[in-house]
């Protein structure tokens, strides 16, 4: 039960014989001691009736702050325990101070960390928030018929349940439900860090992730898309683009976004792209090869860019991507190709053509080196590229190996 104590304390004044009244809350997860700023003298403080005595020149007022902010506490508790919303000091301290850390529930704490993540956030990772917001909205008022969910609720189960729920009815592979899981956790934790909720419902959860086939172009099937001859101009544009984030790893956001003001000479004659990542703002640094150079060349006075500085006057994401669906289809390419292909692509011949991890993963502007290990496997080109220098080996070598 939530009592509530108004006091008259004297210790830390700089007035002689006054105090600061002071309002204590018990009955909650912690004890609240909370200060009104209202300093009197301490003989004109009635601690039975619990206010200030009628000849303070200002007790009128000064008792009706009290009063309102009395009320301000039975309103909070009352309407949150009417709305079985979670309540605890953390929570009534930050109302009592104005602060905008209530968060009611778990859907009004997805959109309070997508509010104030907004701007370092990319709007595709801000969509991704939003669709996870959709998601549990729909779970919630669909299967457990509720318009919200305590954050001091949530535990094991409900994070299986919901799991459950996006394998069956929203029909979610494991590698979607993982990166759902991930982005949940990663508001749970803000409430932590804010002291909303003490536990951490994810503790002994843990989602799954399945190895899925990268779609890549090897060298030849890029050389054949260069040779392609295309009439139409706007089909044109998306088959350079696409070849200049082939020979640069560039992700769309980033060749959208990339002005000739990031391009610097380097050694030699060769230039060299250098960039802040549109999604991660990591530093990435990518040479540019001469294919490179001749395509910014190509759209240098392009008439369609709508800033003169940009490099390449590229369309929307989705509408390259159905132009590229019509270009592997000339080109003769049966894969399924996206504009993020050209990225995979790159780094997958990258390591083919023996460059550094380490170097492959300062031009893709990788946060961890672990995200570039994921194109560290053996393709089939240099699988018989290494076996042939084996089977070329001289006859002597062999006979050596074999009795060996």
């Amino acid at each position: 039960m939530v009592k509530m104590y108004f006091l008259c304390c004297s210790y830390r004044t700089r007035i002689k014989d006054h105090g600061i009244i002071k309002l204590r809350i018990a009955g909650l997860d912690k004890q609240i001691n909370h200060s009104t700023r209202i300093c009197i003298p301490i003989a004109d403080w009635d601690s039975k009736k619990v206010q200030v005595k009628a000849r303070h020149e200002q007790a009128y007022i000064l008792n009706k702050q009290i009063s309102d902010l009395r009320s301000k506490v039975i309103d909070f508790i009352e309407t949150r325990t009417k709305n079985n919303e979670l309540i605890s000091a953390d929570l009534l301290k930050a109302h009592l101070y104005g602060e905008s850390k209530d968060t009611k529930g778990l859907l009004d704490m997805i959109q309070y960390y997508i509010d104030t993540n907004k701007g370092r956030l990319s709007p595709g990772t801000v969509k991704q928030y939003e669709s996870i917001h959709s998601k549990i909205t729909k779970y919630l008022t669909k299967e457990l018929l509720v318009p919200d969910y305590p954050l001091d609720k949530l535990n094991y189960r409900f994070l299986n349940d919901y799991r459950i729920y996006l394998e069956s009815k929203c029909v979610n592979g494991p590698n979607t439900i993982d990166r759902d899981v991930k982005r949940l956790k990663a508001v749970i934790h803000l409430a932590q860090r804010l002291e909303i909720i003490k536990e951490d419902p994810f503790k002994n959860f843990k989602s799954q992730t399945v190895v899925t086939h990268r779609s890549t172009l090897n060298v030849n099937e890029i050389v054949t898309i260069e040779e392609l001859t295309i009439q139409n101009e706007t089909m044109s544009l998306v088959r350079d683009a696409f070849l200049f984030m082939c020979y640069t790893g560039l992700a769309y956001s980033d060749l959208k976004n990339l002005t000739n003001s990031q391009i610097f000479q380097s050694i030699g004659s060769k230039r060299i792209i250098k960039l802040q990542r549109h999604k991660t703002d990591e530093h990435c640094m990518v040479p540019l090869m001469d294919k490179a150079e001749a395509l910014i060349t190509k759209y240098k006075d392009h008439q369609s860019k709508s800033i003169s500085d940009v490099v390449f006057p590229v369309i929307s994401n989705q509408k390259m991507n159905q132009y590229l669906k019509l270009i592997m289809q000339l080109a003769g390419i049966n894969k399924v190709i996206t504009c993020h292909v050209a990225r995979h692509s790159f780094a997958t011949n990258s390591l083919e053509y023996n460059i550094p991890i380490e170097t492959v993963s300062r031009m893709l502007g990788h946060t961890n080196i672990k995200t570039t290990q994921i194109y560290a496997k053996i393709t089939e080109t240099k699988l018989m590229n290494d076996f042939a220098a084996f089977d070329l080996a001289p006859k002597a070598d062999k006979q050596i190996l074999k009795a060996i």
